[in-house]
């Protein structure tokens, strides 16, 4: 059954929320909105957000790996700063892109296998920190077989992340496109 089947709290069904939530005046004006302060900087902020989050989970699973073995790993537990201020921007700036394209990006597929891939990154993120920092930042000096294998997980799940978001970007885009009724190309228009 679609998305338009499924009822949720007091007989609402999943696709009128979405309605609900894409037509409140806050996500038309992030939509609609020529402004540079709207969906241009809400998308720019999203992606810096995921660079920080991301980058520093590479860095980090890099450094378990290997990579770069003269940086000392106990000083890297203040990478989880970073690592939680890049969630924070894109788990806010995430919800409010959602909200502007609710009734496309809340009954795609990819959409929610992203979420799925972001929110199991998140785990693996809180495992390593406890696998390699839970005796504390100096007896991180030794890398277990089970941090490095968190660490292949992690940089899977987040390739995973970001493709799947590529994905459900183009599928949001290819709808879009699909619902208009006129096609202008530099030809003219096709009916």
């Amino acid at each position: 059954m679609g998305s338009r089947g499924f009822v949720i709290g007091k007989g609402m069904r999943v696709h009128d929320f979405l309605l609900l939530v894409e037509s409140a005046a806050f996500s038309t004006w992030l939509r609609e909105s020529g402004s540079v302060w709207a969906y241009p900087t809400v998308l720019t902020a999203h992606t810096l957000g995921m660079g920080i989050l991301v980058g520093a989970n590479a860095a980090l699973d890099l450094r378990l790996l290997g990579v770069a073995r003269q940086i000392p790993l106990g000083p890297m537990v203040a990478i989880f700063r970073a690592l939680w201020s890049g969630a924070a921007i894109s788990a806010v700036t995430g919800v409010m892109l959602f909200c502007a394209d609710a009734t496309t990006k809340g009954t795609t597929t990819v959409f929610f296998v992203k979420l799925g891939l972001i929110a199991c990154a998140i785990v693996v993120a809180v495992m390593l920190r406890r696998k390699v920092y839970g005796q504390g930042a100096a007896a991180a000096a030794v890398v277990t077989a089970t941090a490095r294998a968190l660490a292949v997980a992690s940089l899977v799940l987040w390739a995973g992340a970001i493709t799947a978001g590529w994905i459900a970007w183009v599928a949001a885009a290819t709808a879009k496109i699909m619902k208009s009724s006129t096609l202008r190309c530099s030809f003219g228009s096709i009916h």
